[in-house]
């Protein structure tokens, strides 16, 4: 992994919860008056093939959209993935700097509609992965103890 795990104006993102501290850490930035959430691609996020899992870029691009789909929440609301539809472009490789870039197409009061690229090396890198999803926002439900 490179010494310099983000650019110059990203900053370490708060994990989601459990799964987001397993999977590893991912930074967020803004660009244009945009948010953009990166991460820099390790070890543990290849497969046999030594390229960056597709789960695990599904995860990053999932991570990104819900991020975006939060926009605007009201207060006791969060958001749930209802479906995601993905196309892979190119490989991510171990010590990559990768981008999401999240366009919001519908917003209701309850369901997003959202298109997202992946990108390596920034705005004007090359596409790895171009999905889209539906988001749902409902009551936030306590943790179990």
């Amino acid at each position: 992994m490179s010494s310099n795990p983000a650019p110059t104006g990203f900053t370490e993102m708060r994990p989601f919860g459990p799964f987001h501290e397993l999977v590893g850490t991912m930074f967020i930035g803004e660009r244009e008056g945009q948010r953009v959430i990166g991460m820099r691609v390790e070890e543990r996020h290849r497969n046999a093939g030594a390229m960056m899992h597709g789960g695990m870029m599904l995860t990053f691009a999932d991570t990104a959209m819900t991020l975006a789909a939060l926009k605007g929440r009201e207060p006791g609301m969060v958001t749930v993935t209802m479906s995601m539809s993905s196309d892979f472009l190119a490989p991510a490789r171990v010590g990559d700097w990768i981008e999401a870039n999240v366009e919001i197409l519908r917003s209701g009061r309850t369901t997003k509609f959202l298109n997202c690229i992946v990108r390596r090396d920034g705005p004007d890198g090359p596409a790895l992965l171009r999905c889209s999803g539906v988001f749902q926002m409902v009551p936030a439900r306590p943790v179990a103890d």
